[in-house]
């Protein structure tokens, strides 16, 4: 019998095969890091307000664009209380604005409105005063508005009966627009019509 030798190296083991559950345990070791860059993002965004925000909206034109100054506003408006008042009729200038059919090229000038208010018609017709910067400039237009208020595109905006009254003093123009089918108070209507004959020279329209 072979003496048995003390002392001789042993084989060494296989290594052993990793469990099934170590994979996934792997895997979300190495995505930790990811994950934790992500929410830092995430909050670093939050605290700083966020993205940039959108560029802002230009506003909405008025539809009543300001005077150039408060001192022509007042003198329009005194100028049109005095035909109004002139009328017979009470004066009123806090009502809405009114936007006449006018071209592209004056929807922009300033304008001021004044209402003739009577017992049958407490709102009142309305006289416009559409304000130039002078009044070359305003001679120069109104023939151009006179034709444009008169033509077929334009009168399907106002009522099949609607009459206009143009009337022009320096630089401003006043229109004023009726319709016999839509005045509560004709008697009122004719009134403005002939204290408007004070203001300036007439603008004749095209027939």
């Amino acid at each position: 019998m072979a003496a048995r030798v003390s002392g001789a190296p042993s084989a060494p083991s296989a290594p052993s095969a990793p469990s099934a559950a170590s994979g996934p345990r792997s895997r979300l070791h190495r995505l930790r890091p990811i994950a934790v860059l992500i929410g830092g993002f995430a909050l670093f965004s939050l605290l700083s307000g966020g993205p940039p925000p959108p560029d802002p909206q230009v506003p909405a034109a008025s539809a009543a664009p300001t005077p150039r100054n408060a001192a022509e506003s007042a003198q329009a408006t005194e100028r049109l209380v005095r035909v109004v008042v002139a009328a017979g009729l009470g004066p009123m200038t806090s009502g809405g604005d009114v936007r006449p059919p006018l071209p592209v090229a004056y929807l922009d000038l300033p304008r001021v409105v004044v209402r003739g208010a009577s017992s049958l018609d407490p709102v009142g017709p309305a006289l416009i005063g559409v304000l130039f910067s002078d009044a070359g400039s305003a001679a120069a237009a109104a023939p151009e508005i006179a034709a444009y208020l008169t033509r077929p595109q334009s009168l399907v905006l106002v009522p099949p009966d609607a009459r206009f009254t143009l009337r022009l003093e320096g630089s401003l123009l006043v229109i004023f627009q009726r319709s016999a089918s839509n005045d509560p108070d004709p008697v009122s209507v004719a009134a403005l019509v002939a204290a408007l004959e004070a203001v300036g020279v007439e603008v004749p329209l095209p027939r």
